[in-house]
Order: structure tokens, then C-alpha cells, then sequence
């Protein structure tokens, strides 16, 4: 590479990492993610014990999690779906302490 103008010797352009995927169907997933039910949830017992003064005594306990939307390009739904696993599997949830799902449609 020449390292004035950052090319190749051969002048053809590279990609840089992170750029933009070409190409491919847009796909819109939807993540959900939860504590595992055996994590204590503060967060849920604090808001259920709020609910419950508010006068919604029918309130028998709360679950606090995230919410994702994720928009990306893919070949098709299987790449998609499996791009989204690896997304939830290595950033968006914990997998010790928390479990997640998720939708995946195509984006309009």
C-alpha cells in the first residue's frame, strides 16, 4: 500500500472495516431481553411495590428488561436471524444472568 493516499499498489480500492454492507435485504429485528427467572430483579420489585401504591393492587409482580430495534442488511432471513444470535450473544444480553428473544421481519 502506498502510504500517501492509502491505496493499494494496484489502485484498486479496499474496503475499510466497519463500512457500510452492500447490498443484501433490509430486515428489521425486534430483541427482547429479561433476567433469567432465577436473578433477582430490584428494578421489577421496586416498580411492581410503585404500581402498587399507585392503587393497582391486582399487580402481582414485574419483570424489568430491554428492548432493542435493529435494523440491518442481509442476504436473506436465515443470515439475518443469525447475525441477530450472534448480536444478542455477544453484546446485547449477558447470557448468564439474562435470556432474550427476538422477531425479525423485513423492513418497509
Amino acid at each position: 500500500m502506498s502510504k500517501k493516499d492509502g491505496k493499494p499498489k494496484d489502485g484498486k480500492k479496499t474496503k475499510k472495516a466497519g463500512a457500510e454492507h452492500d447490498g443484501g435485504r433490509a430486515f428489521v429485528a425486534r430483541v427482547y431481553v429479561a433476567l433469567k427467572p432465577t436473578v433477582n430483579d430490584p428494578e421489577g420489585l421496586t416498580i411492581a411495590n410503585a404500581l402498587g401504591s399507585l392503587g393497582f393492587g391486582g399487580v402481582e409482580g414485574v419483570r424489568s428488561g430491554k428492548f432493542f430495534q435493529v435494523r440491518l442488511r442481509a442476504a436473506d432471513a436465515k443470515a439475518a436471524a443469525e447475525q441477530v444470535e450472534q448480536m444478542c450473544s455477544r453484546l446485547l444480553a449477558n447470557p448468564v444472568i439474562e435470556m432474550y428473544e427476538f422477531e425479525l421481519e423485513k423492513a418497509t
